[in-house]
């Protein structure tokens, strides 16, 4: 259920949980590190260069604000903004880091280079994508520089964007000059790109005998400490882990109980039954349904297929309902009926005043605006052809540089309900004024399609919810399991005892957003990486939106090369091919000092010889066999008719015998291959270079301390 719902619908539940939290505030080492009395204020630490909590906030409420606009809702999900501060800290660290770089290159982005970015013949890709002509699709420079000419009388709100999308260009623009650098460091000599074609596509043919590690069974073989040791220290540094932990948990769900469902049931019956007497629907809708009233005109085909049909076959005050869908009650009535345009096109000219909505440095009173639209109304009707003249030269709608006032077509019920029942009560080529929050609007009734029939439909839905009894219940049910069974064994055991379902969750970072089954986990990810939380201790209850959880710290891994005791069960198979290898190896050795024949050797492990035709360097695979770089590496360093010694392959010991190389033909020029290196290089060079950069930094991450 939504946080703004629990809030209003278990408030003494919240107190009592706000009171522990305050509590655990007050007596706990807030934003302090373990054994530390130092306050933690920066979000990170860059090479030595603080990344200040404040200024994080302040990023992440910009591009919060933008994400809303862009989204045109006021309401992201809690993964969203997640997601928008996980992408603030990357851009200021990555800024930092990158930085560094530019300065000791001397790199920079001079006021004529950024100019041209935005003015000049070939512009920045974010100049054409945000300045191209809603109509067409088409960029016209003039727009820019009409954007440009105007900036000082544009809101605040647009200009703060365009300061925004300026700073994107520099940024692209630093980091293409610095990908140029390095990739124009690389030069390929024409020997070189001749050679690297023809290892590439030299051919080696071969036959060979390779009995698999599955011919020896495992139960054969007896592992012992040192093998285990020997293995590790060799390939120790393949395990390099991340800080992370694995927990238990059990999820409580707060579900609607059965008497729950009666109470909202009779609540709707109620709600149907007083719908008929009611005269002002919105203000009844908006005060008994979970959602507010909507008085757009719907076309047939538009409304839920339960209702549609219904809808537009009935009379006016028709109630149908209620019904039970998707855990929801709903009633829906009739409210009116009226043939409409489905879309019209009008112009318009703003005149906004002081107090009105997004009316920034505007100083005209309410009054002198309304003169000023009357008389405009009265010059449109005297010379109709001049309103585009006249929005040109008085509209404060700042899209009337890109549009001259013309909205183009719009659906029916898209502007502001006085804007749009101006339009559709007026007739085409009539001039009507309306007043909204923006202002008075002059409009100039252009066209309308032809009408079609539609209704008003007031829609009642409420959702079947937990009420606080039943909320309080739950909580009080995950807090006695927590408070009676706060160690592992006692916690698994409890679990059985009251057939809970237990869930897991295993190698959690710090900075993970996702635990199934929880729909906010970051507070339990926080109080698994607390300094003061061990493993095997038990957590507190934690409200989790739909639901509370209880985890117990099952492990925990500091960052660094895992130490063998976590890794043994994971290398164990390796370490058994390792021991079947040292078998077959020396068997192998063993059988050649009797000859060195493929077919005694494919008689003595009963296998065969295999055949391979043709195979490059380049190639991944052995047929039959999978991956076995090692073993294809080998056979190129081999000479025509030679037969190797035993070497150790992915799936089992080859023995190869050469049989000849086929040589790739040589070509007038090697521009193709020239082309493609450098390509590779370039690619590599956008793709792998700030890892490393970031790798090799020195970063301090505090964010679990801050959310």
């Amino acid at each position: 259920m939504a946080v703004i719902g629990r809030i209003r619908k278990h408030s003494v539940l919240l107190l009592i949980i706000i009171g522990v939290a305050l509590a655990a505030f007050v007596l706990g080492d807030f934003l302090k590190p373990s054994g530390s009395g130092k306050r933690i204020v920066n979000i990170a630490e860059v090479d030595g260069e603080d990344i200040p909590a404040n200024e994080f906030n302040q990023k992440v409420e910009e591009n919060l604000k933008i994400r809303r606009q862009n989204q045109g809702s006021e309401n992201l999900t809690p993964q969203e903004t997640f997601g928008v501060r996980q992408n603030v800290y990357q851009e200021m660290v990555s800024g930092i880091i990158l930085y560094e770089q530019y300065n000791a290159l001397g790199l920079t982005v001079t006021v004529d280079e950024l100019n041209d970015q935005i003015r000049g013949n070939d512009p920045h890709e974010y100049i054409t994508q945000n300045f191209r002509n809603p109509e067409t699709g088409e960029f016209n420079p003039q727009t820019v520089n009409q954007f440009l000419q105007n900036f000082g009388q544009l809101d605040l709100e647009t200009q703060q964007r365009y300061f925004l999308l300026e700073k994107m260009i520099k940024s692209d623009r630093e980091h293409n000059k610095y990908n140029n650098l390095l990739s124009k460091g690389y030069v390929i000599p024409d020997l070189f790109a001749k050679n690297d074609f023809i290892e590439k596509n030299r051919k080696a043919s071969y036959y060979f005998v390779a009995p698999k590690y599955t011919t020896i069974a495992d139960s054969t073989i007896v592992l012992e400490d040192i093998d285990y040791k020997e293995y590790y220290k060799e390939h120790k540094n393949e395990y390099k882990q991340k800080a992370a932990v694995d927990i238990d948990y059990v999820v409580f769900p707060v579900v609607a109980s059965p008497q729950d469902r009666k109470s909202i049931a009779n609540d709707v019956d109620k709600i149907y039954k007083d719908l008929a007497d009611i005269q002002n629907i919105g203000a009844f809708v908006n005060a008994v349904s979970d959602t507010r009233y909507d008085s757009s005109w719907y076309k047939e085909g538009t409304l839920p297929a339960r209702i549609d049909s219904i809808m537009f076959n009935s009379s006016v005050g028709t109630i149908y309902g209620p019904y039970l869908e998707n855990e929801a009650y709903h009633i829906a009535e009739l409210v009116d009926v009226q043939m409409r345009p489905d879309s019209m096109r009008a112009s318009h000219i703003l005149i906004a005043y002081n107090g009105a909505r997004g009316a920034q440095g505007i100083t005209r009173s309410k009054d002198l605006a309304k003169e000023l639209a009357d008389s405009l109304v009265i010059a449109t009707k005297q010379s109709p052809g001049k309103f585009t003249e006249l929005a040109i030269a008085f509209s404060d709608d700042p899209s009337v540089s890109n549009n001259s006032g013309d909205l183009d077509w719009f659906p029916d019920g898209m502007m502001l309900y006085p804007f749009n029942q101006a339009v559709y009560e007026g007739t085409i080529g009539e001039t009507v004024i309306a007043e909204t929050a923006f202002g008075f609007h002059v409009i100039n009734i252009t066209d309308k399609m032809d009408v079609e029939k539609k209704v008003r439909v007031a829609i009642i839905n409420r959702e079947i919810q937990p009420s606080s009894e039943t909320f309080q219940e739950t909580y009080m049910k995950a807090s006695d399991f927590a408070a009676n069974n706060n160690t592992p064994e006692s916690f698994e055991q409890a679990i059985i005892d009251e057939g809970l379902n237990k869930r897991s969750s295993e190698k959690l970072e710090k900075m993970n957003n996702n635990i199934p089954g929880i729909e906010h986990p970051r507070q339990i990810i926080y109080w698994a990486f607390n300094d003061k939380t061990n493993v095997g201790d038990v957590s507190p209850v934690r409200d989790m939106g739909d639901s509370f959880v209880v985890a117990v710290l099952k492990e925990r891994y500091e960052e660094g090369i895992a130490p063998l005791e976590l890794v043994k069960d994971e290398i164990e198979p390796l370490v058994m091919r390792e021991k079947k290898a040292e078998i077959l190896i020396n068997q192998m050795q063993q059988a050649l000092t009797e000859g060195s024949d493929l077919a005694l050797l494919a008689k003595r492990f009963n296998t065969t010889i295999d055949t391979v035709d043709a195979t490059t360097f380049g190639s991944y695979n052995i047929p039959g066999y999978g991956p076995e770089q090692m073993v294809i590496g080998a056979i190129f360093s081999m000479k025509p008719g030679e037969m190797s010694k035993p070497i150790k392959g992915n799936q089992g010991i080859f023995v190869i015998s050469l049989n000849q190389f086929i040589e790739a033909e040589e070509r007038d020029n090697y521009t193709m291959q020239k082309d493609f290196l450098i390509r590779n290089i370039t690619s590599r060079i956008s793709r792998e270079v700030y890892p490393a950069l970031e790798e090799n930094a020195d970063i301090v991450d505090n964010r679990i301390v801050f959310y």
